[in-house]
């Protein structure tokens, strides 16, 4: 997939809000399209709302997947308002999505209430080197498997190939943003 992930040369230096609103958007497009290629590969999805709801999963991963990448690149303080600025960006986009499928609800504080949940759960599982460990990955594929109708192998399916995908896209994105 072809994501565009850096910025025109002739544009204004970004500020880290700038990069993470753009790094929300690639989240999004790469969360949406995890989705669609599991439901290639047969995993059934039942309504739009179970769709958002797996996209979800796949935003907070992507979130604790920046906040380790960007532990490694920027002080506290600048990581601090670059992952705030992104959870932010990322509950604001779920929320607006939810609310055009759906209606009207209190979808933003429900996303934010996972993302808590899922960076207390993260905050203890292996990333290291700017890789994703087993538990790490096999943390997120039982999150999104609990979802799943069809729950035949799709933990393994996100753990070998759709959360790796989503990392190497995602970092490549980052890195392009951040030059």
């Amino acid at each position: 997939m072809k994501i565009k992930n850096r910025w025109n040369k002739r544009a204004k230096p970004q500020t880290t809000e700038d990069i993470a609103g753009a790094l929300g958007f690639i989240s999004w497009t790469i969360s949406a399209n995890a989705v669609l290629e599991l439901e290639k590969k047969g995993y059934e999805t039942t309504s739009n709302n179970h769709r958002l709801d797996i996209i979800g999963e796949f935003l907070t991963f992507l979130l604790q997947v920046a906040d380790r990448l960007a532990y490694k690149q920027m002080d506290d303080e600048k990581r601090q308002t670059f992952i705030v600025a992104l959870a932010q960006h990322i509950a604001d986009t779920f929320a607006g999505n939810k609310t055009d499928l759906l209606g009207e609800g209190e979808y933003r504080q429900a996303f934010i209430d996972l993302i808590n949940k899922r960076a207390g759960e993260y905050a203890e599982l292996s990333f290291k080197n700017g890789e994703a460990g087993f538990d790490f990955l096999r943390y997120f594929g039982e999150q999104v498997e609990a979802l799943m109708k069809e729950k035949h192998f799709a933990s393994q399916q996100i753990m070998d190939i759709e959360a790796p995908d989503a990392i190497r896209e995602f970092k490549q994105a980052m890195t392009n943003l951040f030059k």
